[in-house]
C-alpha cells in the first residue's frame, strides 16, 4: 500500500508581467532575461492577495478532482517560503480557510525544494491506518519578498500555487524519496532579517534585508550538480533505473539549469516537462504547477515513473519517485 495522487489543482495569479515591463522598471532587458533564464513572462498576485489564497484555490481544484470534502481532510502539508505571516503557520490559515475542521496543518519551509520535501512527508502520513485524506500544497508569492530594485533576483521570480490530495493506492504511488541538507550554504539563499539573528529594525530595512536575497553563481554551481545527483540517488535507493523513467519534473528555476541537469543525466529535454518560460520561478510551488500541467496536456500518463526533484534554500535537494 503506497500513497498515490489522486487530485491536483493549481492556481495563477490572472496579472502576467513580460520582461519588457521588467525593462521598464530597471537596467534589463527581455533578451537578457530570455537567454539567461528561458524566462518570458511571470504572474503577479494582486496586491490584496496572501499566499494562503492562492493555496486555497489550488487545493480546492484538487479537492473537487478527488471528490474529497473538507471535512473529510485529515492532514494538510504545506510547502512555502513567503509565507503570510511569520506566524502562525500558512497551513493552519488555509485550513481555516478550507473549514478542514478534522485536519491537521503544518508547514515545510525548504525554499524551492519544498515541494519534494512537503510530498514525502505527505506520503508518510498517508500509509497510516488512520489517515486517509491528505492534502500536500506548495505556494509562493515571491513578488512580495523581493527588491523590485535588485535586478540579481527580481526578474527571475513569479507567484503561484499547486496542490496534490493523496490517498492510499493498491497500485502505484509514490515510491519512495531521497533528501539532502548543507547548511554551510545557509546564507547562499536567503531573507537577512526578520528572524532572531538578525531582528527587524531600521538598518536592516536601510539595507534591503527584509529582502530575498541570493548569490547567483553559488546558487548555479549548487544546482547543476545537485539536480542529476538527486535523481541519480532516488533511483538507485529504490532500485531503478533511468532507462524506467517516463519523465523528469525538474524545479522550474532556468532553462540552462535544467539543460545541463539533463545533459549531466544523458537524457535529452524530451525527457522533462518545463513551463518557466510562462511563470518563471516559483520555488515551492513550481513541482506541483508543472506536474499539473503535464499531466493535463497529456505529457504525464497513468502509469508513467516519473521523478520530481527540487533544490534550492538551506541548502536542500532532493527528489521524488512516483508512479502515476
Amino acid at each position: 500500500m503506497r500513497a498515490g495522487i489522486v487530485g491536483m489543482g493549481s492556481y495563477l495569479p490572472s496579472k502576467v508581467m513580460t520582461n519588457d515591463e521588467w525593462a521598464e522598471i530597471i537596467e534589463t532587458s527581455d533578451e537578457w532575461i530570455t537567454n539567461k533564464t528561458g524566462i518570458k513572462t511571470r504572474r503577479i498576485a494582486p496586491r490584496d492577495a496572501c499566499t494562503s489564497d492562492l493555496a486555497l484555490e489550488a487545493s480546492r481544484g484538487a479537492m473537487r478532482q478527488a471528490s474529497v470534502s473538507h471535512e473529510d481532510l485529515d492532514l494538510i502539508v504545506l510547502a512555502t517560503s513567503s509565507p503570510d505571516v511569520p506566524m502562525s503557520s500558512t497551513a493552519a490559515i488555509l485550513q481555516k480557510k478550507l473549514g478542514a475542521v478534522n485536519a491537521g496543518a503544518f508547514d515545510v519551509m525548504a525554499v524551492c525544494s519544498g515541494w519534494v520535501h512537503a510530498l514525502d512527508i505527505g506520503a508518510r502520513y498517508t500509509v497510516d491506518p488512520h489517515i486517509d485524506n491528505v492534502l500536500v500544497v506548495g505556494a509562493e508569492i515571491y513578488s512580495k519578498i523581493l527588491n523590485w530594485q535588485d535586478r540579481t533576483t527580481c526578474v527571475f521570480f513569479g507567484d503561484g500555487a499547486g496542490a496534490a490530495l493523496l490517498q492510499k493506492v493498491k497500485e502505484g504511488g509514490v515510491i519512495g524519496s531521497w533528501l539532502r541538507a548543507d547548511g554551510d550554504g545557509a546564507q547562499v539563499i536567503e531573507i537577512p532579517a526578520g528572524g532572531t539573528r538578525e531582528p527587524i529594525d531600521t538598518d536592516c530595512i536601510n539595507n534591503g534585508k527584509q529582502y530575498f536575497h541570493m548569490n547567483g553563481k553559488a546558487v548555479w554551481d549548487f544546482a547543476i550538480k545537485a539536480f542529476p545527483q538527486a535523481v541519480t540517488e532516488v533511483l538507485k535507493r529504490y532500485d531503478y533505473d533511468l532507462s524506467d523513467v517516463d519523465l523528469i519534473i525538474p524545479h522550474q528555476a532556468n532553462i540552462n539549469i535544467i539543460k545541463v541537469g539533463m545533459a549531466k543525466l544523458g537524457l535529452s529535454l524530451e525527457k522533462t516537462y518545463t513551463n518557466l518560460d510562462k511563470y518563471g520561478n516559483m520555488a515551492g510551488a513550481s513541482i506541483p504547477v508543472a506536474l499539473h500541467e503535464a499531466i493535463k496536456v497529456g505529457k504525464a500518463q497513468k502509469g508513467d515513473l516519473i521523478v520530481t526533484v527540487g533544490f534550492g534554500g538551506g541548502l536542500t535537494w532532493g527528489a521524488n519517485l512516483i508512479e502515476l
